[in-house]
């Protein structure tokens, strides 16, 4: 049997991504290309085994941030040709302009137009290139770079950039066969690093944290409410219990959204699911939406009147926050998603300090598993002490936001409730109009949902395993014979994969289409891929959708049977407890989407004082619900 090879022109995965070695650095320095071009430095550690990749299909979330703003760039020009509303004798005159206003000549536009499928994406240049960057050095040489900074200078002994130069650069480059840059650009790429990464990494977080206060009143698009709102997720640092036998399931994750104007948080998802797109999807659609239907329905008596589409989201570079799912949404509502690049300063850390705010909040409750290795390290095991469900963490987060938004903030000099207000009412007079609330939620809460490109078959549409088909797809896929090609926006659900939602770009409308197969059955995102995951791991050679089916309807059998034994495992209570959320979460969605309960209230003009805080989760004056928002859909 041949010993693994790791040699230049070898295809590896790197956390489940596809990628070449270009080159061997060292004996375990390699420099490695993605599909998105994107080059790094790794160690063997970092790389799965090699294995051979034949025509890998691009994932729409695996291009780079360049290439994503370059293609939603071409988008904004060229939208009324793609979409129609250019007429055949106009179409000339329409590229030649587009061409101006893009820096491109006639042909290219031509070309771009001809390569365009449908999905926005493919109309970058076939070569994949992205936009053009500032960087003239070839990938390898500055994937090497970059690699030796992060090494020798972003450390705590704080060398002078010189040397760094003279001791680690200058050698590592020549022992790769590569020409070193020149001083000069070496110098420049130091001034181009995130200031609060490097003070952190040669001076130690105490300095970074002091960094960041100084640059609060630094951010520069906070004129308004919802002029600019940041996104993030955090890991609560507690243990929470299932609902029905009251035993440990983990650590719930939370993602925030929350006004830079007035640090006013405007809307979350707190769940068990794993970070994604969706997740940042379904906290924002609750930030859009008024919230008095939402607290009425937790039995919550709190004023909290935000609501209405943001002019720009600031997330950091995580994945879930680049992809074309939420630049397309942003696009749709005339705003902008702007992403905290790794080599550029970061702008005012509001949804850090507050997650700061949240954690310090949560020490002291059952549970509790501390935010550092000094603090786990004395504390007791929370799972024998955890005692509060999701849906009694949601009442305890909810109640801390109303502490939030009703205490006088120092940087503001007022709560951040009478600064949310300041901006529409001075006194009892309005001097700017409130946002607009949000009509036609259902097709905002599809827009949020993850997406993929599809063609129409004979059969339907075929998202992973699954096959869905309906009437309407028919006569859609009937409408569109001509153009067999043609690719058509589908969305689905994580949380329910038994049915997806097709864009009919003539009746500008979701269709909603169903499994295909009569041997289906209901199931998450997860369920499916631990099932899939489960089949592999014993050897079946052909797994299809009804393999698939027959698979979830035995593992939930088994599911059962153990947990009349009170034997089951952590996960397994995880999973039932995530079910139980995700059902009772998209019920009370289905409730806000079609607008039943009253009207909401217009907010008043003065500012209410802090009322007092609500009773402990362990002793609540009514029975509480089980269902949060951690499982609002989008």
């Amino acid at each position: 049997m041949k010993g693994l090879r790791l040699d230049a022109g070898v295809n590896v995965t790197i956390g489940n991504r596809p990628a070449t070695i270009v080159r061997v650095l060292d004996l375990d320095s390699y420099l490695v290309r993605f599909e998105s071009e994107e080059h790094r430095v790794v160690g063997r550690k970092d790389i799965d085994d090699p294995r051979s990749v034949s025509a890998p299909i691009r994932a729409l979330d695996d291009y780079s941030p360049k290439e994503t703003e370059e293609a939603y760039c071409w988008w904004e020009v060229l939208k009324p040709l793609l979409t129609g509303a250019i007429s055949r004798g106009e179409k000339s005159d329409f590229i030649i302009e587009a061409g101006k206003v893009l820096g491109v000549d006639r042909a290219t536009v031509y070309r771009r137009v001809k390569g365009y499928t449908g999905s926005v994406m493919s109309l970058l240049p076939k070569g994949g290139q992205g936009a053009r960057g500032q960087r003239r050095m070839s990938a390898e040489r500055d994937a090497l770079l970059d690699a030796i900074i992060r090494k020798h200078y972003l450390v705590k002994n704080q060398p002078a950039p010189m040397t760094v130069y003279k001791e680690h650069l200058e050698i590592e480059f020549a022992k790769a066969g590569l020409r070193p840059p020149v001083l000069a650009t070496f110098y420049a790429r130091i001034a181009a690093l995130d200031p609060i990464e490097v003070i952190e990494a040669r001076q130690g977080k105490r300095a970074s944290h002091d960094a960041k206060k100084r640059l609060m009143g630094s951010y520069p698009f906070a004129e308004a409410p919802l002029s600019s709102v940041q996104i993030d997720y955090w890991d609560y640092d507690l243990e929470v219990v299932d609902s029905v036998d009251r035993l440990p399931i983990g650590r719930p994750r939370l993602t925030m959204v929350i006004d830079t104007f007035s640090f006013m948080p405007i809307g979350y998802y707190l769940s068990l699911d794993p970070t994604g797109a969706s997740s940042a999807g379904l906290a924002i659609f609750h930030s859009i939406t008024r919230k008095e239907r939402w607290l009425a329905d937790l039995g919550v008596e709190m004023e909290w009147p935000v609501w209405g589409f943001p002019k720009m989201i600031h997330a950091d570079n995580a994945k879930e926050f680049r992809g074309s799912m939420l630049r397309q949404f942003m696009a749709n509502v005339d705003g902008e998603l702007m992403n905290r690049k790794v080599k550029t300063p970061r702008y005012g850390p509001h949804i850090e300090r507050y997650f700061g705010k949240l954690a310090f909040s949560v020490k002291h409750l059952p549970g509790a598993t501390g935010s550092n290795i000094r603090e786990r390290a004395k504390l007791p095991d929370p799972r024998k002490s955890a005692s509060l469900t999701l849906g009694e963490l949601e009442l305890y987060l909810l109640s801390v936001i109303k502490e939030h938004i009703n205490t006088k903030h120092s940087t503001l000099g007022m709560t951040p409730l009478e600064k949310w207000r300041s901006y529409f009412f001075e006194g009892t007079k309005q001097i700017n109009k409130l946002p607009d609330e949000v009509d036609n939620l259902d097709f905002w809460r599809k827009e949020l949902m993850p997406k993929t490109e599809r063609t129409l078959q004979s059969y339907g549409v075929q998202w992973d395993l699954f096959h869905y088909d309906s009437d309407g797809l028919v006569a859609l896929r009937q409408r569109h014979a001509k153009t067999p090609s043609k690719t058509f926006t589908v969305r689905r659900d994580p949380r329910d994969v038994s049915e997806v939602y097709v864009w009919d770009p003539d009746n500008k409308v979701y269709l909603t289409v169903r499994y295909r197969s009569p041997m289906s059955i209901g199931m998450s995102l997860w369920d499916q891929r631990a099932t899939k995951r489960a089949l592999e791991e014993q050897g079946l050679m052909h797994i299809g959708e009804n393999e698939i089916f027959d698979a979830h309807k035995e593992r939930i059998k088994r599911q059962e049977l153990v947990a009349s034994s009170k034997q089951d495992t952590v996960k397994a209570r995880r999973q039932r407890e995530q079910k139980r959320r995700h059902e009772d979460a998209r019920k009370r969605e289905k409730a806000v989407v079609t607008g039943s309960g009253p009207p909401a209230a217009v907010p008043r003009p003065i500012a209410v004082p802090l009322s007092a805080e609500p009773p402990p989760p362990e002793s609540p004056a009514a029975p509480r619900r089980t269902d949060t928002f951690d499982d609002l859909d989008i």
